[in-house]
């Protein structure tokens, strides 16, 4: 096989020792530590792209010391290197021992494809689809063609999950022009890291100079936030620095990039004998998107492992455990400011370069300080938006909620003695929360449907939601006990689908969930619930269901080590002892719409305030509905309570059943 050429076909014996998926700079961080180690004489590797990485790309910047393993080992590949920052044309501080290092993409690909020549190394253009595992030989499909590997490393781009509860994904989008000025107007010796004075748009951006010489400069523009920076926007800010700043210029290259910033969990391969590297490792710091030297750090750990006939399976990082930590904690406040408040953004970045010493910051950003001194970084930022942060990651932690229902529960619980002030209290507190989220979680389907309240969409919707809700409503009328049935069916998917999704179960698991829950309230007070049901349907549960019920799901989560479901569990086991009515509020408003809203908010992407209010025509119409229910229902000759909470449950039914099939689209596309 020639040296350098590109093989389309590979015969089924051919076995790799070494096969990267990707050869960006992961993966070429780690070939070049193999190679320094003789890890690679006589082996074979075979290198996938899908590009032929003959063209500058990226610029790959990392801070270090001269004695580092990183500056020693890299030192041919790096171009220029700077000891002195500028925060404004007047400040300039000194980094030493510490330098700012600048490495081309492109010197960083041509000597892997030296390397590849000089070893014979194969290589593919294209992607890879899959990878399988038979017996003991793992493989890598590419372009329809199986090839077997016994390392085979996996650079590919992330591809990231949808943030959940506490999580934020965001990107470091930037756009660089490398420019030529007239006049000789840099010092190469000093470069600017973050200069704010610019205009933030909504976001939290900022330019950052790399000065090569006296005439040429890396200029760009970067910009943290949920919106990327587009060309338009870069190239206006670009012209206006530069001319503001340097003069007159032209330009050499342009640069353009988008990094995640995120802590959401990445969807990896879990095939034994592939190992993830670079991005889709979580090697890309949340909070700053820098990610070159935890790349090579990773790739020497790697080299170090191989030469001692080590596993390689356990750099496969897991994302819960790589978000652990008082470090992945600090990254999550600031990205939940950067998503949801970024006017803040601008501030707290000028208190950090301004109050703290540079070397310090840097530091605190390889997460290579101290708690004291980390203390003492917080004491000089801006103290508003990490609080807010702070709250909101509190309240929506997963256990949070859980426990202000066992709070509740408990109230109710001591208040068993006292039924009138129970009562009271109760069904106060159920009617705000059907007002605040209960009925609201339920009357924001348009918005799943149309996206907006469109005026020529909405008469269509409208009519479709009254027609499925009536069509349920005569069903309940002419066959009763088959809309009961039906009623606790779609009840049991629906809830089990909505806690599924928070607590990851799976579907069927779910429905189990959803039917086990439903199951417990109505048979931990059966008589409460059969004079109700019988009212309904003229159908009555057999038999009582023990509190001892939930046991195996308590096992389960407690092997699962879920906090906030087995804090759900225990209050759930605690409401078997106060009245159904209030067992079931608890659950329906405190666990199921809470949860459903979450959920709402996290796919609208609009605030809870806005979704409450587009909810209002829809919440006011259920109400008259409700109203409609009460005065034209036929009843028996004595309305009791019973009879009025069976009238309640359908109108429940009735609203709920379309209100199901939008939930169920919405997750599906999840």
């Amino acid at each position: 096989m020639e040296a350098n050429n590109f093989i389309v076909r590979v015969e089924p014996s051919v076995r790799y020792d070494y096969i990267f998926c990707g050869t960006g700079a992961s993966a070429s961080l780690l070939l070049l530590e193999l190679e320094r180690n003789n890890l690679l004489l006589h082996k074979r590797v075979l290198l996938i792209d899908p590009e032929n990485k003959n063209r500058k790309d990226k610029t790959f910047c990392f801070w270090s010391t001269e004695d580092e393993p990183i500056t020693q080992n890299l030192n041919p590949l790096i171009s220029k290197s700077w000891d002195t920052i500028a925060h404004t044309p007047l400040e300039q501080l000194s980094l030493s021992p510490l330098s700012y290092n600048h490495v081309d993409s492109i010197d960083l690909y041509h000597k892997i494809q030296s390397l590849a020549e000089i070893h014979h190394w194969d290589k593919i253009v294209g992607y890879v689809t899959e990878f399988a595992k038979e017996a003991e030989e793992t493989f890598v499909v590419v372009n329809s063609t199986r090839i077997a590997g016994q390392n085979i490393f996996d650079s590919r781009p992330p591809v990231h999950q949808p943030a959940q509860s506490n999580e934020v994904h965001i990107y470091q989008s930037f756009i660089g022009w490398i420019i030529e000025t007239e006049s000789a107007v840099l010092n190469p010796d000093v470069f600017k890291f973050m200069d704010f004075n610019i205009a933030q748009q909504g976001s939290t951006q900022f330019v950052y100079v790399l000065p090569f010489s006296s005439n040429k400069a890396l200029v760009e523009v970067t910009r943290f936030g949920s919106n990327q920076i587009n060309t338009t926007e870069a190239e206006e800010i670009l012209k206006d620095y530069i001319l503001n700043y340097y003069g007159n210029y032209k330009i050499l290259d342009v640069e353009r990039g988008s990094i995640p910033m995120s802590n959401t969990k990445i969807e990896s391969e879990t095939t034994e004998g592939v190992i993830n590297l670079g991005a889709r490792n979580y090697n890309i710091k949340p909070s700053t998107g820098y990610a070159f030297k935890n790349m090579y750090y990773q790739a020497l750990a790697i080299t170090e492992t191989l030469k001692s006939g080590g596993n390689l399976s356990a750099f496969n990082k897991d994302h819960h455990n790589t978000f652990k930590g008082r470090f992945a904690f600090y990254d999550a406040l600031l990205l939940d400011i950067l998503k949801n408040n970024p006017s803040y953004g601008k501030p707290i970045f000028i208190e950090l370069l301004k109050k703290v010493e540079t070397k310090t910051t840097l530091k605190f950003l390889d997460e290579q300080t101290n708690l004291i001194e980390e203390i003492s970084i917080f004491l000089q930022l801006p103290w508003k938006p990490f609080l807010q942060a702070l709250f909101k990651k509190i309240i929506s932690t997963s256990w949070v909620q859980p426990l202000i229902l066992l709070g509740i529960t408990l109230l109710f619980v001591l208040l068993n003695k006292f039924a009138a002030l129970q009562n009271l209290v109760g069904y106060a507190l159920f009617f705000i929360g059907m007002v605040a989220v209960g009925i609201p979680h339920g009357a924001v389907d348009h918005l799943l449907e149309t996206g907006n309240w469109d005026l020529k969409k909405a008469p269509i919707f409208v009519l479709k939601y009254l027609f499925l809700a009536a069509l349920m409503g005569l069903i309940w009328y002419f066959l009763p006990s088959l809309a009961l049935i039906g009623f606790l069916v779609y009840s049991s998917w629906h809830f089990g689908q909505a806690d599924g999704k928070k607590w990851r179960f799976n579907p069927l698991t779910s429905l189990l969930w959803g039917a086990s829950v439903l199951a417990f309230i109505l048979g931990t007070h059966l008589d409460e619930a059969n004079t109700i049901l019988v009212g309904m349907g003229n159908i009555s549960l057999p038999f009582n269901v023990p509190v001892w019920a939930l046991l195996p799901w308590m096992i389960w989560a407690l092997f699962r080590k879920q906090t906030g479901f087995v804090l759900t569990l225990i209050w759930l086991s605690l409401s078997s002892q106060i009245p159904l009515m209030l067992s079931f509020g608890l659950y329906f408003i405190g666990q199921h719409s809470l949860t459903s809203w979450k959920h709402l908010q996290l796919h609208l992407k609009i605030s809870n305030k806005i979704i409450w209010l587009q909810s209002l025509p829809f919440h006011l119409g259920a109400w008259l509905i409700l109203g409609f229910f009460y005065f034209f229902w036929p009843l028996q000759s004595e309305f009791n309570q019973s009879q009025q909470w069976g009238i309640f449950f359908i109108f429940i039914a009735c609203i709920s059943f379309p209100h199901v099939i939008a939930m169920h689209g919405m997750y599906r596309k999840q």
